[in-house]
């Protein structure tokens, strides 16, 4: 375990290369939403696959993940690099890189006028998982135009909100998902909220495979309804893996394990949630994720 965890380390300092791997470009379209009448314009930055990528074969086309940010939005919190991804959002999109995959990341949030909804109780948020989704379907229509994308093999990938929003995004008994020409063909979700998804009506119906990695010891968004979801949508192609000893935000790097009472929400309401880095179930649901991207995008 420990050279594995070495490796895996090594991998994702190579990814962080600027000699191996194009710059972010930052990019600009419409959502599909409105707020007060007016369309939202969304940013977003732009990571083109590494023509060097080791176990991808990089060709004119590549496949594409869209990853989506949490709560906490895209940014970091530290002063002075307000402007910047945090880390957690540039190693994987350096990681996803590296194995031959563009990444496109939105922000949901600062186009709102806001930097984060964790503080929120659910019931009171501006910004929903329904808005969101108008966020990913915009997306997909912005990488229908570019020339370098495979739109046939484009998945999403999300933390937390976003993971919540991907399984919104899947779920065909919205009237307006699946019928775009451009559609997701694959998602992974980190510790997604689950609950709301058991009792939906019309029931949840399943668009493409789907790949949950959440802590079995998450106060936030709990694992017991993801496993539940799972049992729900059997035989639907959907994996729920969850990793012991382990918080919300597990694969974010150097966090150390705390106690938030500034979040609302959880398991248990007003007593605060617990966050924090677990190294080795990030190694491993890492591992598990580019094992499913590689797998269902035809990534070989």
């Amino acid at each position: 375990m420990h050279t594995r965890f070495v490796l895996f380390i090594g991998l994702l300092l190579a990814c962080g290369m600027a000699t191996a791997l194009d710059e972010p470009e930052k990019v600009s379209f419409p959502s599909l939403d409105q707020q007060d009448g007016q369309t939202v314009q969304l940013d977003a930055f732009w990571f083109r696959a590494s023509s060097n990528a080791a176990t991808t074969v990089t060709t004119a086309t590549n496949a594409t993940v869209i990853a989506l940010h949490g709560c906490g939005g895209l940014y970091s919190i530290r002063k002075g690099h307000e402007q910047e991804l945090n880390a957690r959002h540039n190693n994987m999109a350096r990681l996803l890189q590296e194995n031959g995959y563009n990444v496109l990341m939105p922000d949901s949030f600062r186009p709102r006028g806001v930097n984060s909804i964790c503080s929120s109780t659910y019931k009171s948020r501006d910004i929903s998982t329904n808005n969101r989704r108008l966020d990913i379907q915009a997306a997909l229509q912005w990488l229908g135009r570019q020339t370098t994308v495979d739109t046939k093999n484009i998945a999403l990938l999300g933390w937390s909100n976003g993971g919540s929003t991907t399984l919104n995004a899947l779920n065909t008994a919205h009237k307006a998902a699946g019928k775009d020409d451009i559609y997701p063909r694959a998602a992974v979700a980190f510790y997604p909220g689950c609950q709301g998804y058991l009792k939906a009506r019309p029931a949840y119906r399943l668009a493409s495979p789907l790949l949950i990695l959440i802590g079995a010891e998450d106060d936030w968004t709990p694992a017991a309804p993801c496993v539940s979801f799972e049992k729900m949508l059997a035989p639907s192609p959907v994996k729920v893996s969850v990793f012991a000893d382990s918080y919300h935000d597990f694969d974010a790097p150097d966090l150390p394990l705390r106690k938030r009472m500034d979040v609302p929400n959880g398991v248990h309401p007003g007593q605060g949630v617990t966050t924090g880095s677990n190294p080795a179930a990030k190694e491993l649901a890492y591992k598990e994720m580019l094992l499913f991207l590689k797998q269902q995008l035809n990534a070989q």
